[in-house]
């Protein structure tokens, strides 16, 4: 499920915690940004300790392209797309500080 044109692509430990355990996998996208943009409630990890321990697991691998996703992070996919189409989706992206007003 990996894409053959991915020369502009790293590679991405993603982790979908879903409270009593996770699922894993590895990403191949342009960005980290890029995988949180196109898959819902996922984190992408990023501690050199945690990568290392995992770069001997036979994780599933995913292109952020790619038509089809392993199992799990197609539905991930798929709420994101449902969310983008949401008012007001993505209206607090990369703001480091937000102030809130009270009505």
């Amino acid at each position: 499920m990996v894409d053959e044109n991915v020369a502009d692509k790293g590679r991405f430990l993603v982790l979908h915690d879903y409270g009593m355990g996770g699922s894993w996998w590895w990403v191949r996208a342009r960005s980290a940004r890029e995988v949180r943009e196109t898959f819902a409630w996922v984190e992408v990890v990023t501690d050199p300790q945690t990568v290392a321990r995992f770069e001997t697991e036979e994780l599933e691998e995913a292109d952020v392209d790619a038509s089809r996703m392993p199992a799990g992070l197609d539905g991930l996919r798929a709420k994101r797309d449902a969310q983008r189409g949401q008012e007001g989706f993505g209206a607090l992206a990369d703001r480091n500080i937000l102030y809130l007003r009270r009505r």
